[in-house]
């Protein structure tokens, strides 16, 4: 993986445990962004995240929020998946989040290497289909030896990386677009210890990557391609809340066919 560099844009993460934040003074001493801890689990949602999101975007930070999973199969990712979900949009929708949404893998209710490798797969596979959008993993160093295999190269990865020197690829991964390298960060504003993060770029390469309006959106889909949504909805039954750009795997085209046959119209 390549090495931290003085000239990297400079961020932090935070939740609860970090109280009442002075946002405009960490803005003020050189932090352009941060992540926030939105959800755990299925229910639990952090007492703070509405109001770190708020304030560390009125300060003009960019701000990316964190799922934290205790998933123990498949079958759970769906209840927290949507939680983490409904959760942001009701902290300014997803679009207002320019960073990239992150789950947090770092405990093992999972049980093996194979199933929290499946559930971390499943994560990244319904949040696109949900939302759009990539998800981002967070972890560290001794949880991919033990608990990931080596197929998630593909996801983008922010890495808990608290040794000197360069990181070694690990687990099928070569590069880091953000890094955490310490959990006992000074930051003005902020009261006791805060983890401290850099880019994989400049401040002027963030904003570049993720401050644009379209951030968190995909392309207007054809008109075809609605006026085929709007037909699935009005003979189908399918969900108004199905985007015409959302991708369609096989098993959602099966669900839509196997739908569409019971209603008698064949």
């Amino acid at each position: 993986m390549q090495s931290r560099n003085g000239n990297h844009a400079k961020g932090i993460d935070v939740s609860h445990w970090q109280g009442v934040i002075d946002w405009k003074r960490v803005r003020s001493a050189g932090y352009s962004f941060a992540f926030l801890k939105a959800t755990e689990g299925p229910k639990l949602v952090d007492d703070r995240f509405r109001v770190n999101s708020q304030g560390a975007r009125s300060a003009g930070l960019l701000t990316g929020a964190y799922h934290f999973t205790r998933a123990r199969n498949e079958a759970d990712v769906n209840a927290e998946l949507e939680h983490f979900v409904q959760t942001v949009e009701s902290a300014g929708g997803l679009s207002s989040f320019k960073l990239p949404l992150a789950l947090d893998v770092e405990t093992k209710e999972g049980g093996t290497r194979a199933n929290i490798t499946a559930i971390v797969r499943e994560w990244v596979t319904r949040f696109k289909l949900r939302t759009g959008r990539t998800l981002m993993i967070y972890t560290y160093p001794d949880f991919i030896d033990t608990s990931l295999d080596g197929t998630l190269g593909n996801v983008p990865l922010w890495y808990a990386y608290y040794n000197s020197g360069v990181p070694a690829d690990k687990g099928g991964w070569t590069s880091w677009e953000f890094i955490q390298y310490t959990n006992k960060g000074r930051v003005p504003g902020i009261n006791g210890d805060v983890d401290l993060n850099e880019y994989k770029g400049s401040e002027a390469d963030l904003m570049a990557a993720y401050n644009r309006n379209d951030q968190g959106k995909e392309p207007d889909a054809p008109e075809w391609k609605e006026a085929g949504r709007q037909w699935l909805i009005k003979h189908a039954g399918i969900s108004p809340e199905w985007q015409a750009e959302d991708p369609l795997d096989i098993g959602t085209l099966g669900a839509i066919l196997a739908k569409y046959a019971a209603s008698g119209n064949k």
